[in-house]
């Protein structure tokens, strides 16, 4: 079987990270095929196929019952004087460096292996589906079957939404910025989870208003936090990710919801709550939206996560008067959503292919979050429970890895990780880490790790 072209790319990568390093220089031999497989967690074929192409490139060449060596060492990328190659400091050079994908090793990567889509039936299905071209713009609402569709999957989680209080945006992230353009003004205070969703951190400041951080607890934001701030701030917004939460992992609980909406009514304020994993978990999990029925909830859905990269699409549901008020803004902003992409996941989704593709993925994910944690706390690090279905987990860490130096340090061996700091809304957070379940047990992410936890 051919190997994954995504993996023999991890290999080469990871060998010409060592090289621009200065780790693995001219003249020096190569790992032999079976250690390089054993050090990287790939299979032997995949590590001859990538010794091959950087040989076909003038990188490496091959010596008969020798092995492999080094003849060439790329020139380093261009950077600032004692800044390592893609190091991601800041929110904006992690969400960068999540779509360019230039270090190997991927433990603070938001998003699930390509691999883990291109090898579904969903790959299986893309590769072969061929759709009509549309021959006009969407619906300013968006494809009007998915919407209702949506709408039913919606109701089964306990969320009463009609057609007209649904429209289809491009992805979760799109829907936060429509809801911070249409709803917060410059100086404005705006409430989020902390730690929390860095992207949104940063579109907050975008505007100039100033972000809150309302403590995150594994159950869910600290009620008595909340209203503290809601009533101290005078916010009108709160932002928040009841499931699977990003960065931590876990999940609000009913008796946690139902605060947070008491403190909402007192306090007068709006909620968004983000729901990215709601296809991979139970439809009776604990929702804001549920609870509220549209109230004072904006429901955001998205595809982002269980999908291939390229889709961008989500949905944005709420009341009437507020679901009009953001299309009107996004017909005036982008005109339109891709009548493309929606058509192509409306079919998946009639033909059976979305539930097929979401059985698997959700295998892979509870098998790579067992592997995570088991090496995790091998290492004598501490995983909170219950994990929630996502793609994450938060490891608290000693205070001696807190700070910039140790994304530089794993971005010269290859590896990206995304720390605390990037989701707080504070100027010093304890230090910490998001890891994706799916690189959690990586042995080259391991050692490094083990080696700065030692370096106490």
């Amino acid at each position: 079987m051919p190997a994954p072209p995504m993996k023999i790319e991890f290999v080469i990568n990871s060998i010409l990270m060592q090289m621009r390093a200065g780790s693995l220089r001219p003249g020096q031999r190569l790992p032999s095929i079976r250690d390089e497989a054993q050090r990287l967690g790939v299979g032997k074929n995949t590590v001859v196929e990538a010794y091959l192409r950087l040989v076909s490139q003038g990188v490496l060449h091959a010596k008969p019952g020798s092995g492999y060596y080094v003849v060439d060492t790329p020139a380093p990328a261009a950077r600032a004087p004692g800044i390592p190659f893609a190091a991601a400091i800041g929110r904006v050079s992690l969400l960068t460096e999540q779509l360019d994908r230039r270090l190997p090793v991927r433990p603070g990567d938001g998003r699930p292996p390509p691999e883990w889509l291109e090898t579904s039936e969903l790959h299986r299905y893309l590769s072969y589906q061929r759709f009509q071209e549309a021959d006009s713009y969407n619906s300013s609402w968006g494809h009007a079957p998915l919407r209702d569709r949506l709408c039913g999957a919606l109701a089964e989680r306990g969320i009463a939404c009609s057609n007209d209080q649904l429209l289809m945006t491009h992805g979760a992230n799109h829907a936060m910025d429509l809801i911070i353009r249409r709803y917060v003004s410059a100086g404005d205070n705006v409430l989020v989870d902390d730690p929390g969703y860095y992207p949104l951190l940063a579109k907050i400041a975008l505007a100039g208003a100033n972000a809150i951080g309302i403590q995150r607890r594994h159950d869910g934001p600290d009620p008595a936090d909340l209203a503290a701030k809601a009533k101290a701030s005078g916010a009108r917004l709160f932002f928040t990710q009841s499931l699977a939460h990003n960065p931590t992992g876990g999940s609000i609980t009913f008796g946690t919801a139902y605060a947070v909406l008491r403190a909402a009514t007192e306090y007068n304020l709006l909620i968004v709550e983000d729901d990215p994993f709601a296809d991979l978990l139970p439809y009776t999990a604990p929702r804001l939206a549920a609870l509220d029925q549209l109230d004072r909830v904006i429901y955001i859905g998205t595809f982002s996560k269980t999908l291939a990269g390229s889709f961008r699409a989500g949905y944005i549901a709420a009341a009437h008067d507020l679901a009009h008020d953001l299309n009107e803004l996004k017909v005036i902003t982008t005109v339109s959503t891709s009548a493309h992409d929606e058509r192509l996941i409306f079919q998946l989704i009639e033909n059976g292919h979305y539930l097929k593709h979401l059985r698997r993925l959700r295998t892979r994910a509870i098998k790579a979050s067992a592997e995570s944690v088991a090496a995790l706390e091998s290492l004598g690090l501490t995983i909170r429970r219950p994990i929630e279905g996502g793609f994450y987990l938060w490891v608290d860490l000693p205070e001696h890895m807190a700070g910039d130096d140790l994304v530089y340090d794993a971005a010269r061996s290859g590896i990206f990780i995304a720390p605390a700091a990037n989701f707080s809304s504070k100027p010093d957070p304890p230090a910490a880490m998001r890891i994706n379940i799916a690189y959690g047990a990586n042995p080259v992410f391991l050692a490094w790790l083990r080696v700065k936890l030692s370096n106490k």
